[in-house]
């Protein structure tokens, strides 16, 4: 026995001294281990952007044509010679004509003025003018227009006057200005359009006509044009941002039976919408959706710009998808990518729903979307072929789909899938990016090659494989060459680099940058370094980092055999492990890191099966600062319930972070199986949003309401939105008539959720005798979701409450949306009694 343990003695002695010359380590196991390096994935684009709308301005719709026809002064002719019998037919007719039409005679008038009009004569633009005066003046003011137009073409006295009355009455009937450059109605005409600009009232006819636009150019009131010139002066102060002084006028304007009213309510709605007061925003355009729903596609357009989180509840009234397009690009943009999966797919979009699937890895269901899709395009067989790679499927479908119309890609996936089936060098010869083709050879490890391939590569993927490359062909000097630190993978490869090199103090300067997934083998390899420049404490100290901040990772292990100064990279397991670890702690029993190497120990002892010896060391540690670790141990190994229970509740309670999270879940689990629910509940309080919705489940059962609604409160106070937490809500409503959560329910992005809450809240008004909010629950529900379940119990509580009210000619409007088909026959005989008595709906 005494031999055996000398012998021991002495391999130990022997691998000490061979640590204490200097720690090295494996570079081909440090770079590449078990796996090799992967096909590069394609991302989809970071950022969607869809094309912002413009600003629009409704001043077209308040333009009003003139009110007073202007006309040009009308100058008698001249009788050439005193013989009448001398003077031409058309001559005569037009002098003869204008007589009469200055005398007030306008029958004689237009029989010798429409003589000229009907032969070629020098007379008959101006005739056509007079014509026209006598047509407008008789009523007839189509055919007025049309002489106008006519005598509008050529040039006369009466032309300007002509092409102003041509414009005028053009207005007038409804026809909107042709397209002119006239002073006045080049300035009328750019309005309609959706331009505003001032006229030039210098030489106008239509003088009057003139100062009124001139007013409503400026945004100022005109007597005779009031309401026009009154919200034009509204749209004037939105326009200059002073939306309280719009505000005051749109509000006179936006009541039933107002001039103008869907142009004050689209402004009102715009107004709220600055103000971030969504629900004002909602109410407005389900108004203007029942009034003009053209108008109301425009609006929720307009409100998106500004507010791109109503976007879905644009959807809902318009129905117009490309609002399910920008709800889909902002989820997308804000990295909520299922939401955006599901506005996609809604909106027909299969490219970005196929984006949204990849970002979030599901390249199954992105593959069958883009099998199913028809009519692709080069970008959707790319993803095609990427997401059938990646979901492991067949590719020599999809590779003969595409030979005959984009061969490129057909040889680029014939590579990729060789490559998948590990024949690198075949696979090298179909990829010609050679960032790919360096891939290939890294992995058949023909490492020199790789280094050819790349050397005129400069990007940050092609560096890094080059300075693996380098590195596993043990020319360190070249990756320092060639790295900065832009990135954790260069900074650790520079590390390694120096350190291979002997000069520790800058691979240590290097593995300080690390951060994320390689920080434990930066760690580990500072501590090396340290060791290897004969600083044990700064050593001891990295070690320990190790332990501490990554217990149970394989450098964890490499640290304590390093600790124990057996130094290097080999893996030490099973009995060995503790013996190491059981002779460093007897040589050195006041080490600083004495805990941390006791709970390594208690592992190892745990893997070798020897329990009771791991339960007496841990029992220890609940003296030191590992007592929350020892006792979740502890935990783990008991089979008694109420042990276990008493240590986890230990951790429950005092300790913080991770170890507090996981003895809370633990102790969830016993309660379940002894049936405590209100302890239970209490834990499950303590946890995630999701834990919290289901204590509160558990509190509303138990009859705990207090704590119930004081925990909901808490979740809605921090936003919280899941289906689980407003099906929670709606029991919680049933069980305390608080419409509280009604009204936060109504805010829902689900539309069965907002229809019920809207539902269950004009009920709630209406016992509470308020009529009013009552009936504008109903009503919404009716206009904005008419495929809902309870959309025709809220037809006819509305109806009810429009009879009480003695609004039957409304209530009879309102049962006019009664949906036959999905009518049960209770609510048919509801409505026909209903309909009893109520006047016809007109």
């Amino acid at each position: 026995m005494w031999k055996r343990i000398k012998v021991f003695s002495f391999v130990l002695l022997v691998l000490v001294a061979f640590a204490q010359v200097k720690k090295e380590f494996d570079v081909e196991v440090e770079l590449v281990g078990k796996v090799s390096v992967e096909k590069p994935r394609l991302e989809p684009p970071e950022k969607l952007s869809l094309p912002k709308p413009q600003p629009v301005d409704l001043s077209y719709m308040l333009l009003e044509p003139p009110k007073t026809f202007e006309e040009a002064k009308v100058l008698p002719v001249k009788k050439e010679s005193g013989v009448s019998c001398g003077e031409p037919k058309d001559a005569l007719a037009y002098r003869l004509g204008v007589d009469y039409y200055l005398q007030g005679k306008y029958s004689p008038a237009k029989e010798e003025l429409s003589k000229v009009v009907s032969m070629p004569s020098a007379f008959k633009p101006m005739a056509e003018y007079v014509l026209g005066l006598i047509y407008y003046k008789e009523g007839n003011l189509e055919r007025a227009k049309d002489l106008f137009a006519s005598s509008c073409k050529y040039s006369s006295i009466y032309q300007k006057a002509s092409c102003e009355s041509y414009y005028a009455l053009s207005f007038t009937l409804g026809q909107g200005v042709p397209e002119n450059d006239d002073p006045l109605w080049g300035a009328v005409y750019s309005i309609q359009k959706g331009s505003v600009k001032s006229p030039n009232c210098e030489g106008v006819i239509f003088s009057r006509y003139c100062i009124y636009v001139q007013n409503f150019y400026q945004g100022q009131t005109d007597p005779e044009y009031f309401h026009s010139t009154n919200l034009r002066r509204a749209i004037v102060f939105y326009n200059a941002g002073l939306y309280d002084q719009a505000e005051e006028i749109f509000k006179e304007y936006a009541k039933p039976s107002a001039p103008y009213r869907r142009v004050a309510i689209f402004y009102m709605g715009l107004i709220e919408a600055k103000r971030g007061k969504q629900d004002k925003v909602v109410y407005y355009g389900s108004i203007l959706d029942s009034i003009d729903p053209q108008l109301a596609k425009l609006y929720y357009s307009q409100v998106y710009s500004q507010n791109p989180l109503l976007s879905r509840v644009a959807y809902t009234f318009t129905g117009d998808k490309l609002f399910l397009e920008k709800a889909g690009v902002e989820a997308y943009n804000s990295g909520d990518y299922p939401v955006a999966l599901v506005n996609f797919l809604d909106a027909g979009n299969v490219k970005y729903a196929v984006y949204s699937l990849i970002r979030m890895g599901n390249y199954e269901k992105a593959y069958e979307l883009l099998v199913k899709k028809k009519d692709k395009d080069r970008e959707d067989y790319v993803w095609l072929l990427e997401s059938a790679y990646w979901s492991d499927k067949d590719l020599e479908g999809p590779i003969s789909e595409v030979s005959g119309i984009y061969p490129e890609l057909a040889k680029e996936y014939t590579g990729w899938k060789l490559f998948r089936e590990r024949k690198w060098f075949e696979a090298a010869q179909y990829l010609d990016d050679p960032y790919y083709k360096a891939v290939c050879f890294y992995n058949a490890r023909d490492y020199r090659r790789v280094i050819e391939t790349l050397s005129t590569s400069f990007g940050k993927h092609a560096l890094i494989l080059k300075a693996k490359a380098y590195l596993m062909l043990s020319e360190p000097q070249e990756v320092v060459k060639m790295l900065k630190d832009d990135a954790d993978e260069q900074s650790y490869l520079l590390g390694l680099s120096y350190f291979l090199m002997g000069d520790y103090e800058k691979a240590v300067e290097h593995f300080e940058k690390v951060e994320d997934r390689l920080k434990s083998k930066a760690l580990l390899k500072s501590a090396d370094a340290f060791y290897n420049l004969g600083n044990k404490e700064k050593a001891l100290e990295y070690y320990q980092r190790v332990l501490k901040e990554f217990p149970d990772s394989q450098e964890a292990q490499n640290a304590t055999l390093s600790i124990v100064e057996l130094g290097g990279e080999g893996i030490i397991k099973g009995q060995q492990m503790v013996k190491l670890i059981e002779n460093y702690l007897k040589q050195n029993p006041n080490s600083p890191i004495k805990d941390e190497l006791k709970y390594q120990l208690a592992q190892a002892y745990i893997s070798n099966g020897e329990v009771t010896k791991a339960k007496a060391i841990l029992q220890d540690l609940i003296k030191t600062p590992l007592v929350y670790k020892a006792l979740l141990k502890l935990a783990d190994l008991e089979e008694d319930r109420t042990k276990k229970a008493v240590f986890l509740y230990k951790v429950y309670k005092e300790a913080k972070g991770e170890e507090r999270e996981k003895a809370r879940k633990e102790l969830i689990n016993i309660f379940a199986q002894v049936g405590d629910k209100e302890g239970m509940a209490d834990l499950l309080s303590e946890g995630p949003p999701e834990d919290k919705v289901k204590a509160i489940d558990m509190y509303i059962s138990l009859g705990k309401l207090d704590k119930a609604k004081q925990l909901a409160k808490h979740l809605m106070d921090s936003k919280y939105r899941s289906e689980g937490f407003e099906n929670t809500l709606f029991e919680l409503y049933k069980a305390t008539q608080d419409r509280t959560y009604l009204e936060y329910l109504k805010s829902s992005p689900n539309k069965a959720t907002v229809t019920q809450a809207l539902y269950l809240s004009g009920l709630d008004y209406e016992r509470q005798k308020d009529l009013k909010r009552a009936l504008e629950d109903f009503v919404d529900v009716v206009v904005n979701f008419p495929e809902s379940e309870v959309y025709n119990s809220a037809v006819l509580e509305a109806a009810k409450i429009l009879i009480k009210l003695n609004a039957k000619k409304d209530a009879s409007c309102i049962l006019q949306r009664f949906n036959e088909e999905k009518a049960k026959d209770e609510e048919r005989k509801a409505r026909q009694i209903l309909l009893n008595g109520l006047p016809p709906c007109r």
